[in-house]
């Protein structure tokens, strides 16, 4: 066999070997999907494949060019080291091979004017050979490099068309797995939408999602009212983003035309940040600002990714609005009715004790039948019952009004539960001294931190509704402790008791049992409720086990070392 033949067979077997080599980098490579591991096996296929002695490769990010690990190959043994490097704009092979989109080959590093100095000094670099990674769009978006062949021998012409062909192989499995990050992130975004329940926290996980993301100081702009030609405003901005009168002049102008505008656009070209309209069925709702970067690089992946959130954001302000003016409507039905029920309330609350007293004097005043010292005293006892009860209606809605409106407080005071309890049952009346009332108060019980009048009058509305729903002849016991820090009161009937899915609908405003002839339109409950919790306490009601209900409630008592 001549020395002609035998070298064109070499070349085949050669050519043979890299076709099976890089079928099994391809195969290798497209099976892997975390960017670190696919660089890492890339690395690791190619010394492999020109029997190099070290490498390593990085991807390019908005920092740059940036590598993790470096691989090297000793006696058959493969090492890896944790190696994190920024490769600074115009330094080193990987930002050559970025800027000029080719390999890079060199035999002489000493000598070599691209190499970063400390990096062939701490790899031990003679000779080497860097190879860009290119997307579709002829980008690059990442590269690798290898070093120093055995046995000292020179890096060949097949050598670089087999890295060529492995940077092919290689971006196509980038891509891959970018591009299961980027739907990995858009789920991770979309399952964070889903968790937000008011326009305010869709906007705040939007803004710092896309600022994380994307490192970007960002900003996202509303009308100020959805139902009018306001101007636009601020609802979201990262720290370092500053509206100024040009990036609101871009923002509305975004808004209005439905288009991008501000950096990188014909459009307020001057304006610092990129604005981009947040659209939902051909309307825009929104508008996202970017700050640009001078160092910071979108990949075709990131562009994707960018446009996945803007739609997603989108969807999620206009799902936030739509249930803000849901919320809206609902407030003032809500207002209306309660409102409505309230006069109803008082003009029917109010009626009966002005129907009594107006017959109570009537009955006085009458020059035809002139009344017996004993009646017109009783007559006198019964105007002045009815105006305490209007009194104590009207400073009862009075006080829950300012206790919500925030006009008033609660006046905290060591008080002496006895002293209350007493002056509830005095102002309940004459009802009240017809009845049993038990009381089981521990004489020894330490004054407790409340506000006197209201207590008093949680007091005289649960006492009101045991003596309503029980019959005169049955006892009514109140009965108060002390324990872990907080005083339990409670007043118990033998009435006939309150249906299981009625005991916590009890306490919502103008609910009656519909079992229920007593008068009264379901506000005395739904008093107690705002007055107990304005103390931070609680209240309940449960079925009395000898027949009855017994109403609860406890406040806090932080009882002094004096107590």
């Amino acid at each position: 066999m001549n020395l002609e033949n035998t070298d064109s067979i070499s070349a085949a077997n050669g050519v043979q070997r890299s076709l099976k080599s890089l079928l099994r980098v391809s195969d290798r490579l497209n099976s892997i999907f975390d960017i670190n591991s696919l660089l890492d096996a890339l690395v690791e296929q190619m010394l492999e494949l020109t029997n190099a002695e070290s490498g390593c490769a990085g991807l390019r990010t908005a920092k740059g060019m940036v590598c993790n690990h470096f691989l090297q190959v000793s006696r058959g043994v493969l090492t890896v080291v944790n190696l994190s490097q920024d490769y600074a704009s115009g330094t080193g092979w990987s930002h050559w091979v970025l800027t000029n989109g080719k390999p890079y080959l060199t035999e002489d590093a000493l000598n070599d004017p691209v190499i970063l100095a400390e990096l062939r000094e701490r790899l031990n670099v003679i000779s080497g050979m860097c190879i860009p990674i290119l997307d579709g769009r002829k980008e690059v978006i990442a590269f690798f490099e290898v070093h120093n062949k055995e046995a000292g021998g020179e890096f060949t012409e097949q050598d670089l068309e087999n890295g060529l062909a492995a940077a092919q192989i290689a971006s196509l499995a980038i891509q891959n797995g970018l591009t299961y990050l980027k739907l990995t992130a858009l789920a991770a975004f979309s399952g964070s939408l889903t968790l937000t329940s008011t326009l305010e926290e869709t906007l705040e996980v939007i803004g710092e999602q896309i600022e994380t993301s994307f490192h970007r100081a960002a900003a996202i702009f509303m009308l100020e009212d959805q139902g009018t030609d306001t101007s636009l405003v601020q609802r979201f901005r990262s720290h370092n983003f500053s509206a100024t009168a040009k990036e609101l002049e871009a923002a509305m102008w975004c808004w209005q035309h439905g288009q991008e505008a501000g950096s990188d656009t014909t459009a307020v070209a001057d304006a610092l940040a990129h604005y981009i309209p947040l659209a939902v069925r051909g309307r825009v709702i929104g508008v996202l600002a970017l700050m640009p970067r001078p160092d910071a690089w979108f990949s075709t992946q990131q562009r994707e990714l960018l446009a996945g959130f803007v739609g997603q954001s989108a969807l999620a302000l206009d799902r936030g609005l739509l249930e803000q003016r849901v919320r809206r409507q609902r407030f003032l039905d809500e207002s209306d009715r309660v409102q409505n029920a309230l006069l109803a309330a008082v003009s029917h609350e109010v009626r009966a004790p002005l129907a009594a007293i107006t017959a109570a004097v009537s009955g006085m005043l009458n020059p035809t039948a002139p009344l017996e010292r004993t009646h017109e005293r009783q007559l006198l006892q019964t105007v002045e019952y009815e105006a305490k009860r209007l009194h104590r209606l009207m400073n009862n809605l009075l006080n829950v009004t300012r206790l919500q409106a925030g006009v008033s407080r609660v006046r905290l005071e060591p008080c002496d539960l006895f002293d209350v309890v007493g002056a509830a049952l005095e102002e309940s009346g004459t009802v009240a001294q017809t009845r049993r009332v038990s009381i089981e108060i521990s004489p020894d019980l330490p004054l407790v931190p409340m506000d006197f009048e209201l207590i008093k009058q949680v007091l005289i509305n649960l006492l009101s509704n045991a003596f309503k729903f029980s019959s005169p002849d049955q006892p009514i016991h109140l009965a108060s402790h002390l324990a872990g820090g907080e005083l339990n009161v409670s007043v118990a009937d033998r009435g006939r008791g309150v249906a299981r899915e009625d005991l916590g609908r009890v306490f919502e405003k103008f609910y009656t049992l519909e079992s229920s002839s007593a008068d009264g339109l379901g506000l005395g409950l739904s008093i107690c409720k705002e007055f107990v919790e304005a103390h931070r306490g609680r209240i309940w009601l449960e079925n009395n086990p000898q027949g009855g209900t017994i109403a609860q409630f406890v406040l806090p008592a932080p009882i002094s070392p004096e107590s």
